[in-house]
């Protein structure tokens, strides 16, 4: 099993299907990705975990979380053993959940979404582990400065259809990850009122924005 830590979630404008969001988990020493499908409510506690934030209305995730400390539970480990597409929605991994309550040791095989068990292993502070097997299968290398970012962004032009000209660049700005900081930053003005959380409407126009901001104003998109 391999040590992973949840790099960040990004909108990936998969508009024909619930799974809008994209969860990355990256290994320890930064070489391999792995990016899983997961829908609104599990995108959320992630993106809350991950920056220290509170969620305006708390999810079950967060009761179950809440439940289980009360009961002096404490969730040791999260294994990854593999991952399932079958169309249209069952998009589910088998993981091994290791609890301790006090002196007593559980562990618990279970078929569950990929997002509820990064949720709840941010929510518990608890390890996440990835079998070798499903990096085989699904990861990514690193290698060559691919970033994240980049490897997303790449694979949001091949999907469609935009050819990158020979030897230009593209942009990702400032910050290196823009389309996992825009989450955060509209998770961050809902919690001021500024704005809803991360509404899902105007998918096509923000998708263009994207596509136009790494290619450059003159893109064709």
């Amino acid at each position: 099993m391999i040590p992973v830590k949840v790099e960040g979630v990004r909108r990936n404008f998969t508009i024909d299907s619930p799974l809008l969001y994209s969860v990355s988990l990256i290994d320890e020493p930064g070489q391999r990705l792995l990016v899983f499908g997961i829908e609104r409510h599990e995108a959320l506690p992630i993106v809350a975990a991950l920056n220290h934030l509170t969620l305006p209305r708390p999810l079950s995730i967060h009761l179950m979380a809440e439940t289980l400390t009360l009961l002096n539970y404490k969730l040791e480990e999260v294994r990854i053993e593999s991952y399932s597409m079958l169309p249209p929605l069952y998009h589910l991994c088998r993981c091994q959940l290791r609890w301790r309550a006090d002196s007593m040791v559980q562990e618990q095989m279970k078929q569950m979404r990929i997002g509820d068990a990064i949720g709840l292993a941010l929510l518990l502070e608890a390890p996440i582990l990835v079998s070798d097997e499903l990096f085989k299968q699904m990861g990514v290398l690193l290698a060559d400065g691919l970033t994240p970012e980049l490897a997303f962004a790449r694979y949001l032009l091949q999907r469609e259809g935009i050819r990158v000209p020979e030897g230009k660049k593209l942009r990702l700005g400032h910050s290196k990850t823009p389309l996992r900081d825009a989450l955060v930053k509209e998770f961050k003005a809902s919690l001021l009122g500024k704005a809803p959380v991360f509404p899902e409407e105007e998918m096509e126009q923000r998708k263009k924005e994207y596509l136009i901001f790494l290619l450059g104003e003159n893109a064709q998109v």
